[in-house]
């Protein structure tokens, strides 16, 4: 309960953050909600994979940190973002150079892939937030990596504060940004980029740290069991 519960509440209350942002960008317009799922569509390429990613490396960093072994320990985090940054940096490039065409995979209407459509094209704005897909795609993956090391050595209490109130603050600059302040869309998917950003660095300065791999800390873990 004390290891699982933080992780569960840190998912959990995640989500949410992530789920009101979607419904309060989809609020701007059909063309914004649609822009959205064409991105996110693409967002999963990425995202799925490093989930399981996430879950082999807590796998992999609990044994290992268990038996002590801290040279494998270091053999994993390696692996891990040498794994999750090549696919996902080859990820990136890809959606720079082809935003375009992957945007208009999903048009039906031909008149609105070519511009022509009387109704406002979907492809512009959508191709925007592609490119910021690009810049955040990396982040998201150190995210997963670090996350999945960290969560492995049990510093699950860490994890849930840290990324809640991250979550939750991203929450509320778009609710300024999106109700308050009544900023454009692009305003808004910048917010949410740098975000991530900032969060990906927030990940790395507790991995980077001491903290959560003094042998003190390792056996506090060990004691749960």
């Amino acid at each position: 309960v004390r290891l699982g519960l933080p992780s569960g509440m840190e998912m959990f209350l995640n989500v949410a953050a992530f789920n009101l942002f979607l419904m309060m960008f989809q609020s701007y317009g059909v063309v914004e909600a649609a822009s959205t799922a064409i991105v996110f569509n693409w967002d999963m390429l990425s995202f799925i994979p490093m989930i399981g990613l996430n879950v082999a490396l807590i796998s992999l960093v609990g044994r290992f940190v268990g038996e002590r072994d801290m040279t494998r320990l270091r053999g994993v985090v390696v692996a891990g973002f040498v794994i999750g940054l090549l696919y996902s940096s080859l990820l990136a490039v890809i959606f720079v150079l082809f935003s375009g065409p992957l945007v208009t995979l999903f048009v039906a209407d031909p008149l609105l892939q070519l511009g022509h459509s009387t109704e406002p094209s979907i492809v512009p704005l959508a191709s925007f937030m592609m490119v910021g897909l690009a810049t955040y795609v990396m982040a998201d993956a150190t995210v997963l990596i670090a996350g999945g090391i960290l969560r492995g050595a049990g510093d699950t209490r860490w994890l849930m504060w840290a990324s809640v109130a991250a979550h939750w603050v991203m929450l509320v600059m778009q609710y300024l940004v999106i109700k308050v302040f009544e900023l454009g869309p692009r305003v808004s998917w910048v917010t949410f980029v740098l975000m991530v950003l900032s969060i990906a660095a927030l990940y790395l300065w507790r991995l980077k740290g001491p903290t959560w791999r003094t042998p003190e800390a390792f056996q506090r873990v060990m004691d749960e069991h």
